[in-house]
């Protein structure tokens, strides 16, 4: 027979605030992985934040897949983290600081992104409205003949921002 697996949360004496439980040097671990992984969150969103500030659009799809993996990674972690957060040692680390910290961070990116999208459909809609004009079906030059359909290859803008 398979004995029961044991989890250390199950060993720990609940009745004890979480000011006054003991840490093992593995919370202390995944405190301070927390810590520097929510700081390189911060650098990634303020890299993010500065590109669209100074019109270099294509870094929010470079910084994507990097954006996600270490917000996963803080995603999974939390639960490991959050019964310490009031523990001395977290207070040390300023841990809710830099929560607050990632929090404000991300608020903002998420609002830039946000106006990205709306601009980027604005765009799109005015191109098919030249596109359709006079329901002619698309934009002619000065002999009347169609000039290239400019959805079709020529201008490309990412709807899914």
């Amino acid at each position: 027979m398979i004995p029961r697996k044991k989890f250390r949360f199950g060993e720990r004496d609940a009745s004890k605030p979480s000011a006054q439980i003991q840490l093992t040097a593995e919370d202390e671990q995944n405190l301070d992985a927390y810590v520097i992984k929510i700081k390189e969150t911060v650098t990634i969103l303020r890299k993010e934040m500065n590109a669209i500030k100074e019109g270099e659009l294509e870094a929010v799809s470079n910084l994507f897949d990097e954006k996600s993996r270490v917000l996963k990674w803080l995603e999974l972690r939390t639960p490991l983290v959050e019964p310490f957060l009031n523990h001395e040692f977290a207070q040390k680390l300023n841990i809710k600081g830099h929560l607050i910290e990632l929090r404000k961070y991300i608020e903002e990116d998420g609002a830039m992104l946000s106006r990205m999208a709306v601009a980027a459909r604005t765009v799109l809609r005015e191109i098919e409205k030249i596109n359709n004009r006079n329901t002619l079906g698309g934009v002619y030059g000065k002999s009347g003949e169609k000039i290239g359909n400019a959805s079709g290859g020529r201008i490309n803008v990412d709807e899914e921002l």
